[in-house]
């Protein structure tokens, strides 16, 4: 069995004329915080629809957990365990908690009817996954951003994630729900999922991230473990 959860190879994607990805490598281990850098328009946003099913790449090689896929689809990408978390975080804003945890799995399995205590079960394994505790009626528009950022990685947790790619997540938290988010990722960490986090905080990631891959301009600029990072040189990179 593979160690890595992801590992993409020579992946190149071009829209008309233009290369958004020119050959990137890309190689997330099982139960590691990773952090994928770089600045605007580098092929971040790009890679993440490559890995999650949503762009077909022109050229190179998708392996999760030790399946090749010639061509990667969303559907397989999910029962492969890949969840991606965007900055919209794809909640319902006019549903309750409990709907937003429960309604897909319901959806997925084919369910015809409603069952409160259905919803409720499911709600409450999702959110016991991360430990957070929300009023399961409280409609999700009336959430802070931290909290709608919580019930999308519990429901990401209901689908068997093996790795969780968060784009941006810090970009309207405070320190102190940024240092709430940390401790749930190193919990998923502990359970073996692995995280793929996209972000430009540099000081945030030094905090959370094992390793980096950095992009410019579509391309590696390199993969480097923390340790052998600092600051200053990735600023300089």
């Amino acid at each position: 069995m593979s160690e890595n959860i992801i590992k993409i190879t020579g992946v190149k994607k071009y829209f008309g004329g233009v290369k958004a990805l020119d050959g990137v490598d890309l190689t997330v281990k099982k139960g590691e915080v990773h952090c994928l850098a770089g600045e605007n328009g580098c092929g971040k946003s790009t890679i993440i629809n490559v890995i999650s099913g949503f762009y077909t790449p022109d050229a190179g090689t998708i392996e999760i957990d030790g399946k090749v896929y010639s061509k990667l689809t969303t559907q397989q990408a999910i029962d492969a365990g890949v969840q991606v978390i965007y900055q919209d975080l794809s909640v319902f804003p006019n549903l309750t908690v409990r709907e937003n945890l429960a309604l897909n799995m319901e959806v997925a399995g084919g369910k015809k009817f409603v069952s409160k205590k259905r919803f409720n079960e499911i709600a409450l394994e999702a959110l016991s996954k991360i430990e957070f505790k929300v009023d399961l009626d409280e409609m999700v528009e009336n959430l802070t951003v931290a909290d709608k950022q919580l019930i999308a990685i519990s429901r990401a947790l209901l689908n068997n994630a093996k790795l969780i790619i968060m784009d941006e997540p810090t970009t309207a938290i405070t320190y102190k729900e940024v240092e709430n988010l940390f401790r749930v990722i190193r919990d998923l960490q502990k359970q073996g999922i692995a995280v793929l986090f996209v972000s430009h905080k540099l000081d945030e990631v030094f905090e959370i991230a094992e390793h980096f891959t950095i992009f410019r301009s579509g391309k590696n600029v390199f993969p480097e473990r923390r340790k052998n990072l600092t600051n200053k040189n990735l600023r300089i990179i």
